[in-house]
């Protein structure tokens, strides 16, 4: 039997995200940015709010993916996200956003993004992509967050107008195992994704996937994932989600709906619903038959049946998933133990939630204090190397 690569099974704490409020931002005689001790090297991709950047810490030389965000538009989005959670009733009543606090909003612009912030200060699994630094240059409009590098891409890249290259079965099983476990860890940790798609699936050098983008995600009660609002890509959205009015539903199964369309995906290169107009793939996602290629393994058409449950309460579950023989090759590979694959993270205390980064003097300003030392043996670059590598390894 196979198995696959265990986490550590030791508790670990939550691991520091730096915050730097006071970074600077410059250009190279070759005309590329920097953040800080970021360069900027190009583009690798572009989302609604920002742009995704190569990026090399000059003083370490290693990569990142950092985040670029424009501020004032991720304002704007939260003065819209206010003024519709607001109801046309309070609004009515004088209830609503007050307009005058909204578009001021916080004065520190990391709370623009401190939701995922504190979601990724939480995690620590092999399935998860980290969050290691974020940057405010309060002299622009933009807002930078230092992820680790995945070299790879995205598992898959899904158009509604053409049909990707299909993963192998073997590959599409071993990848589905991967998201599994990164999606059980989050779902044990109190926190459901809420926008699973290939998109937000990356490959890392090492041929690992891990899980990223938690802007839409939600942590919920212990016990309690139910969850009102909708969110997410309409292609991989649930059907209890595609009602209007749908009331509570179980955010723990819409995630597991999402994850069977992403396997869909990968057996297919294609998404089971495609349409260009938004309420005719509502009701593709709520009617519509899963269609399925000639000489489909059993095992699998079994698991899409079980997957694709329109009934969130009959659904399979995490724990029917790991047993399910699609997923175990007819019980010739296995995974490591729920337990072993979630007790990870140590509980997070009310004030770290609170806080949701930890706050570190810039780390810009430290480096350039290093070099008043001069005086040691060592070189300065040497100091700064250590430096910059303590600050980062350091755990709350």
């Amino acid at each position: 039997m196979s198995n696959s690569p265990s986490p550590s099974t030791s508790k670990r704490k939550s691991h520091i995200v730096v915050e730097t409020l006071g970074a600077t931002t410059s250009e190279t005689e070759e005309g590329l940015r920097k953040i800080n001790n970021y360069l900027l090297k190009k583009e690798i991709g572009r989302g609604a709010f920002g742009t995704v950047h190569l990026g090399i810490d000059e003083i370490t030389k290693k990569e990142y993916a950092i985040k670029e965000f424009s501020k004032s538009r991720l304002r704007k989005k939260e003065q819209m996200d206010q003024f519709r959670r607001s109801g046309p009733r309070r609004r009515l009543a004088g209830l609503g956003v007050n307009r005058q606090q909204a578009v001021k909003g916080s004065e520190n612009p990391l709370d623009l993004v401190r939701g995922e912030i504190a979601i990724l200060k939480k995690l620590d699994h092999p399935h998860v992509v980290r969050l290691f630094e974020v940057l405010d240059d309060p002299s622009g409009d933009s807002l930078y967050m230092v992820f680790e590098m995945m070299h790879k891409g995205v598992l898959m890249n899904i158009e509604t107008d053409q049909v990707a290259t299909p993963y192998s079965v073997d590959v599409a099983r071993r990848y589905f195992k991967e998201m599994m476990l990164g999606i059980e860890y989050l779902h044990a940790n109190d926190i459901v994704h809420r926008d699973i798609k290939p998109d937000n699936l990356l490959i890392s050098k090492d041929d690992v996937l891990k899980i990223v983008d938690f802007g839409v995600s939600e942590m919920f009660v212990k016990g309690n994932d139910r969850l009102k609002k909708s969110a997410g890509s309409p292609a991989f959205m649930a059907p209890e989600l595609c009602v209007a009015r749908h009331g509570e539903v179980s955010g723990k199964a819409a995630d597991i709906w999402s994850m069977g369309v992403t396997l869909y995906c990968l057996i297919y290169g294609k998404t089971p619903f495609m349409s260009s107009n938004i309420m005719e793939l509502y009701e593709q996602i709520k009617e519509a038959p899963v269609e399925h290629g000639d000489g489909i393994d059993a095992n699998l058409r079994d698991l899409f049946e079980r997957i694709l449950d329109r009934n969130p309460e009959t659904r399979i579950t995490m724990k029917e998933l790991r047993n399910h023989p699609w997923v175990t090759n007819d019980g010739t590979e296995t995974m490591i133990s729920e337990e072993d694959n979630c007790n990870i993270v140590s509980d997070v205390t009310d004030e770290e939630m609170k806080n949701a980064i930890k706050s570190i003097a810039s780390l810009y300003v430290v480096m350039k204090a290093v070099s008043k030392f001069k005086r040691h043996s060592r070189s300065l670059s040497q100091q700064q190397t250590e430096l910059h590598e303590k600050l980062q390894d350091l755990h709350v």
